[in-house]
């Protein structure tokens, strides 16, 4: 009678242990689903925002697409305004492309040797890398303008600008907010006080006007013989 009991109470356990078992199982399952199913919709809504900022974006390319096609429609039809629309949008392209003289408030930095310390083609690119990122509308040292194929290269006692050789000082002018430039390059560990530390000389001037020249190409420096656009 008493292994029977202990047998009925083994048993019990046992199918105790086994629901026990499947409960934990059955709850874990459920998390996972949820915790996928929860992840999936998360995908989805990105996935959903992603669609429709490009949605946005197509229908502004359109827009922008369609203006220009009316207004080359108005050019064929002789309309003078229109004309005048496209001269000034090659105008603006032109002056991006650092192909026209420009002017404008700014700054004016000069970098210069200091026995035995000299300036590096890398003290120009930290400069110019500032004022890019500070807003500066156009650039130029030595009055090279610097377009997007602007080289600045070390080159044995000179640095390559444009493909022309330079030396010190460097006199770098650039058009933005003056005020704003200057905070940026005199900022605390930042590029002026790394370039004075390096015992460079360095001086800051702004400027209510300063004339940038246009970029000149020798037909070395824009090449785009083999470039193809794409339709």
């Amino acid at each position: 009678m008493k292994i029977a009991r202990n047998l009925a109470m083994m048993m019990v356990c046992m199918l105790l242990g086994i629901m026990l078992a499947l409960q934990y199982k059955s709850v874990n399952y459920n998390q996972r689903m949820a915790s996928l199913e929860n992840k999936r919709l998360e995908e989805l809504k990105e996935e959903i925002i992603r669609l429709q900022n490009q949605k946005n974006e197509l229908q502004e390319r359109y827009q922008k697409l369609e203006e220009e096609n009316q207004t080359y429609a108005r050019v064929k039809a002789g309309d003078s305004e229109a004309v005048q629309q496209l001269k000034n949008n090659l105008l603006k392209a032109r002056i991006f492309a650092g192909l026209e003289d420009v002017k404008g408030a700014g700054i004016i930095i000069t970098l210069d040797d200091n026995f035995p310390w000299s300036v590096s083609y890398y003290d120009i690119l930290d400069v110019v890398n500032e004022l890019r990122a500070s807003g500066a509308q156009a650039i130029s040292i030595n009055d090279e303008r610097v377009v997007a194929m602007t080289e600045i290269r070390g080159a044995g006692d000179y640095i390559m600008i444009n493909g022309k050789q330079h030396r010190t000082p460097f006199v770098i002018k650039a058009i933005a907010n003056p005020n704003n430039l200057e905070r940026a390059l005199t900022m605390i560990g930042g590029v002026v006080e790394n370039l004075e530390a390096d015992g460079l000389k360095v001086s800051i001037k702004k400027s209510d006007e300063i004339i940038i020249y246009k970029f000149v190409d020798d037909g070395t420096s824009i090449r785009t013989d083999l470039l193809t656009p794409v339709e």
